[in-house]
């Protein structure tokens, strides 16, 4: 079986670092720990009710704010009507496919029920962007000046070309945060928030909870050695600062922070292995985190534990459960921002019979996750705006502070309009373990932390 890569993976990891992290502040693999915070703040907390620590969002500041041009495009006494943006196919990297499934899975149940305020949703498709940021825009314009839509559900692109019109016209839009048009847009809701802020307004507790969960408590952690590797682009280089900025808040030292693999793929992972595995003091770190994608993550993976590496592993592309039988990974923990099915929370339970009634054959990945939870939030916030439907009352409800978005124990909770500028600070794991995934940390938040300089260093990748 060829391996299956889960989404369009350098941009999905540079987001959930810059999420977690909220900045690309320092860097270096002196293991100096730079700036850290009250040890207090890397107390494991529920999934709801996390602390902002005063950070707030005025929505009239942001992007896109203001009336909209049509405010009753797609609406009908009727009928919503709403289409998709989205990487489906892609000829150079993975693509975000099953999330059009997802997205349909959860309409088809609303419409099920009887719609929402009166109104069933009339779901046009997703349009692909196929990874080319001229063609993002393009479908843009057609889902609103062809099809007409009132909202565009599920957006999941690492281009932002369709703000554009999104922009313009002030059509709402929720989706899987993996592009900067979820940050700083009055019109964007993700489902963990803005992942990657052009100028990130908070740090968060998220990478040090990640990392103590795997490690142990943040003082027996201190005693030990994280490294982080990456791509050679921006975004990974991004992630890589984020996330080694992240555990550095906990105290915990960081060995390693590169990037030196290729985007177009590694073929000797030799000098890269060498140079992790002496790291440490001339010897190994205890974790090595990957934002990368899928192939480099294995092949990295995979030449660690020939030579003799015994730590532990987090990465964000390893949950498929297509890939139960490669061996690469595991062990391996995989960071999500929701819960995966083997959670079997109530919210699961309902996803899953969704799904067999709907999409039998479509697997529960990721992507169709994210699809799925995409749908549902909008159907929440439709049925928190009612009957008295337009694009300006929607928009109004759902920026008017008192909107959040929660699934329980399933989705993290969204606060708006504070998430149009950062993530709800919050993670679950998964490990692979003898070819079955178990959760290995339940959804679970910390809180964010006011921003502050952190000491400048030398970079190292």
């Amino acid at each position: 079986m060829r391996p299956v890569r889960t989404a369009a993976a350098v941009m999905v990891v540079a987001a959930l670092a810059a999420a977690s992290a909220c900045g690309g502040g320092e860097s270096g693999g002196s293991g100096d720990p730079g700036r850290t915070v009250d040890l207090a703040d890397f107390t494991p907390g529920p999934p709801k009710g996390w602390d902002a620590n005063g950070f707030s969002v005025d929505a009239s500041s942001l992007r896109c704010a203001g009336a909209a041009t049509n405010p009753t495009r797609g609406i009908t006494d009727t009928s919503v009507k709403v289409g998709g943006l989205a990487v489906i196919t892609s000829p150079a990297t993975s693509s975000m496919a099953g999330i059009d499934v997802g997205a349909k899975v959860r309409f088809q149940r609303a419409n099920a029920a009887g719609g929402v305020a009166g109104r069933t949703i009339d779901f046009v498709g997703v349009k692909d962007d196929a990874l080319d940021p001229a063609r993002n825009g393009q479908q843009a314009h057609a889902l609103v000046e062809q099809d007409q839509v009132f909202a565009v559900v599920p957006v999941a692109t690492v281009f932002s070309n369709f703000l554009d019109v999104f922009c313009a016209q002030r059509v709402p839009f929720f989706g899987w945060g993996i592009g900067g048009g979820f940050c700083d847009t009055a019109n964007g809701f993700g489902i963990t928030g803005c992942l990657l802020p052009d100028r990130p307004k908070v740090d968060a507790t998220t990478w040090g909870l990640m990392v103590t969960s795997v490690l142990g408590p943040v003082e027996q952690a201190k005693t030990k050695a994280v490294a982080v590797i990456g791509l050679d682009t921006d975004a990974s280089r991004a992630g890589v600062d984020a996330v080694a900025r992240g555990v550095r808040l906990a105290g915990i030292p960081v060995s390693y922070d590169k990037s030196p693999i290729p985007l177009s793929g590694l073929n000797d992972a030799t000098a890269i292995v060498g140079d992790i595995m002496t790291s440490n003091k001339g010897g190994p770190p205890d974790l090595v985190i990957f934002p990368g994608d899928f192939e480099s993550t294995t092949k990295v993976t995979e030449a660690l534990k020939a030579n003799g590496y015994k730590g532990d592993t987090i990465n964000a592309v390893g949950y498929d459960p297509r890939l139960t039988s490669l061996d690469a990974l595991d062990g391996a923990h995989t960071l999500l921002q929701f819960a995966v099915p083997e959670a079997d929370t109530p919210a699961i339970r309902q996803l899953k019979a969704d799904f067999a009634q709907y999409a039998p054959d479509q697997p529960l990945t990721l992507p169709a996750m994210a699809g799925y939870w995409s749908a549902d939030m909008f159907v929440a916030a439709l049925t928190a705006t009612g009957r008295d439907l337009t694009a300006d009352s929607f928009l109004k409800k759902l920026n008017s502070g008192d909107f959040s978005y929660y699934v329980q124990d399933t989705v993290a909770e969204s606060r708006w309009p504070l998430n149009h500028a950062t993530s709800p600070p919050c993670f679950a794991m998964a490990q692979l373990s003898q070819h079955q995934y178990q959760v290995a940390t339940k959804l679970t938040c910390g809180s964010l932390v006011p921003l502050a300089s952190a000491p400048s260093s030398t970079p190292t990748g």
